[in-house]
């Protein structure tokens, strides 16, 4: 009887930790559905989305579409075993990998000891961008190739290499740049003891993707003449593009929607970390690794749209922020969620009938404040850290000094 109190307190708790991260899930799959079937998601398609369609009804297509085959593959099976239209298999695949990715992320964060409100804000922050862009646009291939980096983690950490190194591979055919699983698993492998085999990493995602190549190019359909091409248009083009058509103004603030769709807040935590354990030499984490493989791609990524390119960084970065103690930080936590949320909610909805002005701005205000609130809560964090690591290094510096005399 004595005890009973604690034990229906500790049980409240377990069912407020299970609940937490499944409301995030939950408000994220109703601002989905809003975009798909309110905001013109259900007809909307942009030049990728015909590459894919006319892939997955077997159709050729140039650069890089020619190498994009995993998630028309199984769009192509699902209308074939369904009699849909690839179109509906597409809108089908989209939200359940999109739903697969998130759950699996709060696997991920939960067993390496993240808090249930820590989880709720990174699915909810991370959640809703994904909603707001793909709810709009469902048929592409990012949120197949989301799933696979999520899968490719859970495997990496669970031991199953073999498995492992086979997502990694499909993850190369759904879009080019899961080249750079192939580096991650070769360190997960070597630190595993399999020295000889991570030399597999680096070599079988690349011929996997040769092969295709060889087999599969063309110049004709939708896409680039060859790579050059496609590698010009990234580097000279494609930015310098977005800017004209929108304007000063309006570029900048699509930067700081794009930023969110990364997760800006985990990811300057996480490269603070990684750096900082660089630089006092202390042993590295695999999944730190995983992520500083990440940030030597990060120029490619930034090259093109931020809103479907940055979303791999998001579950390494998640890896490697929850050990952060502003991870720990309820008001940072609270900030990201509503950073988030608030961002996504301030995005174009492309309806008949626009959202209210007044919700838009309010929207944009508090996105734009929560943003600020967590720029100074870091550089808070990084200066008092930076003060300890001084105080630190001077007391050791002293205490060598006197051991000297």
């Amino acid at each position: 009887m004595d005890g009973s109190p604690g034990r229906v307190n500790r049980a409240q708790e377990s069912a407020l930790d299970r609940a937490l991260p499944l409301f995030s899930i939950a408000v994220c799959s109703t601002i989905y559905s809003a975009h798909y079937f309110l905001g013109g998601g259900r007809s909307h398609l942009i030049l990728d989305s015909w590459a894919y369609l006319g892939l997955s009804s077997g159709e050729q297509a140039s650069v890089p579409f020619n190498t994009r085959i995993t998630t028309p593959f199984i769009a192509s099976l699902i209308a074939i075993a369904s009699g849909l239209s690839t179109s509906t298999a597409f809108k089908l695949l989209t939200p359940a990998a999109l739903l697969a990715s998130l759950l699996i992320l709060r696997g991920v964060i939960r067993r390496r000891g993240g808090s249930a409100e820590w989880q709720a804000a990174v699915l909810l922050a991370f959640g809703c961008s994904l909603a707001v862009t793909f709810g709009y646009t469902p048929i592409l291939v990012d949120p197949t190739f989301l799933l696979l980096i999520c899968l490719t983690i859970a495997a990496l950490e669970a031991g199953y290499l073999p498995a492992a190194l086979a997502l990694a591979c499909t993850a190369a055919l759904t879009k080019e740049f899961g080249l750079i699983l192939g580096p991650i698993w070769s360190f997960y492998a070597y630190r595993q003891g399999f020295r000889k085999l991570a030399y597999a990493g680096l070599i079988v995602p690349v011929v996997t993707l040769l092969i295709v190549l060889i087999a599969r190019q063309s110049s004709a359909g939708v896409g680039f003449p060859g790579w050059p091409a496609f590698a010009s248009h990234l580097m000279f083009e494609y930015q310098l593009s977005v800017f004209r058509l929108r304007g000063p103004g309006d570029y900048a603030k699509l930067v700081f929607m794009w930023s969110w769709c990364g997760l800006w807040p985990v990811f300057l935590i996480s490269t603070y970390s990684v750096i900082s354990r660089l630089i006092k030499r202390a042993r590295v984490r695999a999944d730190e690794v995983a992520f500083a493989v990440l940030l030597a791609g990060l120029p490619v990524l930034l090259l093109g749209d931020w809103s479907r390119n940055l979303i791999i960084l998001v579950p390494f970065g998640c890896m490697v922020a929850t050990s952060h103690p502003l991870a720990r930080d309820r008001r940072f936590v609270l900030l990201l969620a509503i950073g988030g949320l608030s961002t996504a909610l301030a995005r174009p909805f492309h309806s008949e009938t626009p959202p209210p002005y007044l919700l838009t701005l309010v929207m944009t205000i508090v996105s734009v404040l929560s943003s600020l609130a967590i720029g100074i809560i870091l550089v808070r964090y990084s200066r008092s850290s930076g003060a300890k690591d001084l105080n630190s290094g001077l007391r050791t510096r002293a205490r060598e000094v006197a051991i000297i005399k």
